[in-house]
């Protein structure tokens, strides 16, 4: 729901303790799988939507690429039969099913597996999907959580560089443009953090009682689940690039640019969570400003009323003027309550002079 923070992947679906390795267990309510598959050469392509597995069996072996694409986690039977079609390890699809692994690449005999994190943020609310990777000779094969991805610009790619495909027919390369889009979704992301962040130091500085704690608090606990999800990509890139993964041609240092990006989108979290902190800072100022400013209105107010105070506190003492000529000899004077308004309104105009003297008014 909106306004609600959002929940670290941490705390989502875990198996049981003691549950034997390899064993797969659908996240509770997680959608029902359905599988994409797009097997194309340098010529050809074969795009279709929604297919069975026994359709994706009849592709393999007959195009230079075969890319799967499974989206939903609903059905721990589909990700076994999946495993036993390309032959993927069980622990590896275990950790597809559960969803709070951190970004890693493992290298298997036959494949390598990838988990890296995908970040949403719709009605104020974060969440890091995650998007798991196996690369083979001649497949890829992409596992997400949800149905929409950020995988249409390389799908374009493909459909559009008929007879020019070049890197694309390579698993290696397909599987870094499949990384490179989840780690460049991270910009849009930081820069409508950016944004947030820039209306909160403007609230702050202007109306602080409208820039809350909570909204800085949360701002800060949703930038350090973003850092937590990315700075484990570091390892990931280094990992395809020196490890002992299935990389052919240049791909490693396309592999490297993604590193780089990785290290911009930390830089950009240090400073916005700095950023966060000076908001803190300037918003506990702000409002001991707002509250001095208070102060200083009712001292001044109170220091205005005290002489009149002490004058009005005289005049009624009730000394009888018929005793003896020193009690209070102008209550019988005609102009006497004129005189001692007059006196308390010249009282209170001289202070007012002197505090503006003092730079205490007309700030």
């Amino acid at each position: 729901m909106k306004g609600q923070p959002s929940r670290p992947y941490e705390l989502r679906h875990r198996p049981r303790s003691g549950t034997a390795p390899g064993t797969l267990v659908a996240p509770p309510g997680a959608r029902p799988p359905t599988i994409n598959v797009m097997a194309y050469g340098d010529d050809e392509l074969i795009e279709r939507a929604d297919v069975s597995l026994d359709e994706v069996e009849r592709l393999l072996g007959r195009h230079a690429l075969v890319w799967v694409d499974v989206r939903g986690l609903g059905d721990a039977e589909t990700i076994a039969q999946l495993g036993q079609l390309f032959d993927l390890h069980p622990l590896a699809l275990e950790d597809v099913l559960n969803t709070h692994q951190r970004p890693k690449v493992e290298h298997y005999d036959e494949s390598s597996f990838i988990i890296t994190r995908l970040p949403h943020l719709t009605d104020e609310a974060l969440e890091l999907e995650q998007i798991s990777l196996f690369l083979a000779d001649g497949l890829v094969v992409s596992v997400q959580e949800q149905p929409a991805d950020c995988f249409d610009p390389v799908r374009t790619r493909i459909r559009k560089h008929a007879g020019n495909r070049g890197r694309l027919l390579r698993a290696d390369y397909l599987a870094y443009a499949l990384l490179d889009a989840v780690v460049d979704s991270y910009f849009p992301l930081l820069e409508q953090y950016a944004e947030r962040i820039e209306g909160l130091e403007e609230r702050t500085v202007s109306r602080p009682e409208h820039a809350g704690m909570l909204e800085i608090q949360r701002l800060k606990r949703e930038l350090l689940q973003i850092r937590r999800a990315i700075w484990p990509q570091r390892e990931l890139f280094r990992g395809l690039r020196e490890g002992e993964g299935r990389l052919a041609g240049d791909t490693g240092l396309f592999l490297r640019d993604c590193e780089d990006h990785v290290l911009q989108i930390m830089d950009l979290l240090e400073i916005y969570r700095e950023r966060l902190g000076t908001a803190v800072d300037l918003h506990v100022s702000a409002l001991s400003h707002r509250m001095n400013e208070v102060m200083k209105v009712l001292t001044i107010i109170a220091t205005l009323f005290m002489p009149m105070t002490v004058i009005t506190g005289i005049y009624g003492m009730n000394f009888d003027p018929a005793v003896s000529p020193w009690n209070m000899p102008e209550l019988g004077w005609r102009y006497g309550y004129p005189f001692a308004l007059g006196l308390l309104v010249g009282v209170g105009a001289l202070l007012l002079f002197y505090f503006r003297r003092l730079g205490w008014l007309g700030r």
